[in-house]
């Protein structure tokens, strides 16, 4: 653990910190789908980014507002000094589905990322906030994050912003599906199945398959950011809602050569991050049972639903309106490419010097 709460300095102890809300198992809203990969995840997911250049990483462990029959602990302490782990029991008021008048919320995790940024936030120069299926991958010339953070001072950005778009699985990565039936499994009278990826095989490699190419144009409402927590003094999990700037009054903000907005305004200080030549955020969801339902049609016949398995275009294909491989299976994602040949390989690297 470390030292908590304490005033800005001018130094700070870490260059960059992660605040991450994690289980080792969970269910999604409406208790459609149980989750219980949460330890495999994490411990491929601190490998990561503790590869990609953050210096340390703080884990609410919210397994026991589940279950005390085990947590995250097996993980974290395979990260000595690099890791701080908070046993994290509150619970979420419902797990609702989405489309009711009461609808599931996260409030455990709004608790735990403000306690994050208040508790340790004073020590990092920057902090990320992001989920064990995000990862963050550096493009271009850029082999770490904080290569990044060094162009964002030299513009004086605070704030630097990823879209979200969920991932698909690639089918050549996953095991071979065993067909399920029923509305219980399925939701609906089409067959599913229960996506399994093979233990040596990564959750980046598998779901390095994004649905669009180079810069979102379509993302959900559901960013992440990595920020100044000396500049953001408030923030809900996707956004910044408070800043230094947004503080100040009229006269201040005039006073401070700036312009003065009297409505919410773009933060001068933030901006998103060029998707083909600085990062990404690539979005490995877990598929749910009830996501693969009649898979067998949809990704064989586009008017017969969405696909959500992943069948990447291959180099050239996109270019020249090619729209399925020579077994019928429609293309629908694309592959990062530095993901694939550069940080993947790194990652497995990372993994196999951790077990031995």
């Amino acid at each position: 653990g470390e030292e908590s709460g304490g005033q800005n300095s001018s130094v700070k102890k870490h260059r960059l910190i992660a605040c991450v809300w994690a289980s080792a198992s969970y269910h999604t809203r409406g208790e459609r789908f149980s989750i219980d990969d949460g330890q495999r995840r994490l411990k491929e997911w601190l490998t990561y980014n503790f590869m990609t250049g953050f210096d340390h990483i703080y884990v609410y462990d919210n397994t026991m507002a589940h279950t005390l029959d085990t947590d995250l602990s097996s993980v974290t302490n395979l990260f000595p000094n690099q890791v701080t782990r908070i046993p994290w029991r509150a619970k979420v008021c419902n797990n609702n589905k989405n489309n009711v008048d009461s609808p599931g919320e996260r409030s455990s995790q709004y608790a735990a990322e403000s306690s994050c940024r208040l508790r340790f936030g004073p020590h990092a120069e920057w902090l990320g906030g992001f989920d064990i299926d995000e990862y963050l991958v550096p493009l271009g010339k850029y082999d770490s994050v904080p290569q990044l953070l060094d162009k964002l001072d030299e513009e004086g950005k605070k704030i630097i912003n990823f879209g979200s778009w969920r991932a698909w699985p690639r089918k050549k990565f996953m095991e071979e599906p065993k067909t399920l039936t029923g509305s219980r499994n399925c939701g609906n009278g089409q067959p599913c199945f229960e996506v399994h990826i093979p233990p040596e095989t990564t959750m980046l490699q598998a779901y390095n398959c994004d649905r669009q190419r180079g810069q979102k144009t379509k993302v959900m409402p559901a960013e992440k950011q990595i920020y100044r927590p000396d500049y953001v003094k408030l923030h809900f999990v996707h956004f910044t809602t408070m800043t230094e700037l947004s503080v100040m009054s009229k006269t201040e903000t005039l006073a401070a050569g700036l312009k003065y907005h009297p409505r919410v305004a773009s933060d001068p200080a933030s901006r998103y991050s060029d998707e083909e030549s600085e990062g990404t955020m690539l979005h490995t969801k877990a598929m749910a049972t009830q996501d693969t339902a009649g898979w067998q049609r949809a990704c064989k016949d586009v008017t017969k639903g969405t696909c959500r398995i992943g069948n990447p275009y291959p180099p050239g294909a996109f270019e020249d309106n090619l729209t399925h491989d020579e077994d019928g299976w429609l293309y629908n994602c694309f592959v990062n490419d530095k993901a694939d040949d550069y940080w993947i390989p790194k990652l497995e690297k990372a993994l196999a010097d951790h077990d031995q």
